[in-house]
């Protein structure tokens, strides 16, 4: 067993750190089931009715996005630039109404809106 010491003394470039993306290896797992993605797109419309977070239903939607096919491939059928649609669906981002809906009705997700 090696000492507190010897522990203190290990440099970062010395430590193996894993690389990973866990919205990439969710959406890998989403695509492999068909039935678990339209779960996964209903519990996100449901999280978002529930709390009104943007940027949660906005992070779900990139996950529906990498499961379903690439982003550039949904920006030609959104009529969204591709360049627009990843920072859609990037951290902190603020897209029109317009582009969240249209965007959502490709991936199969449809909004309906009620009076509260």
């Amino acid at each position: 067993m090696k000492k507190i010491t010897e522990i203190e003394n290990i440099k970062l470039e010395d430590a193996k750190i894993i690389k990973t993306d866990f919205f990439e290896d969710y959406a890998k797992s989403l695509k492999k089931n068909p039935k678990k993605l339209e779960s996964y797109k209903k519990h996100i419309m449901s999280e978002y009715n529930k709390n009104k977070d943007t940027a949660l239903l906005l992070q779900g939607l990139r996950i529906v996005a990498m499961a379903e096919g690439k982003i550039s491939t949904l920006a030609k059928k959104t009529k969204i630039e591709r360049t627009s649609v990843y920072r859609m669906l990037s951290k902190n981002a603020n897209p029109s109404f317009h582009n969240v809906i249209s965007f959502a009705h490709i991936l199969g997700i449809d909004f309906k809106l009620t009076s509260a």
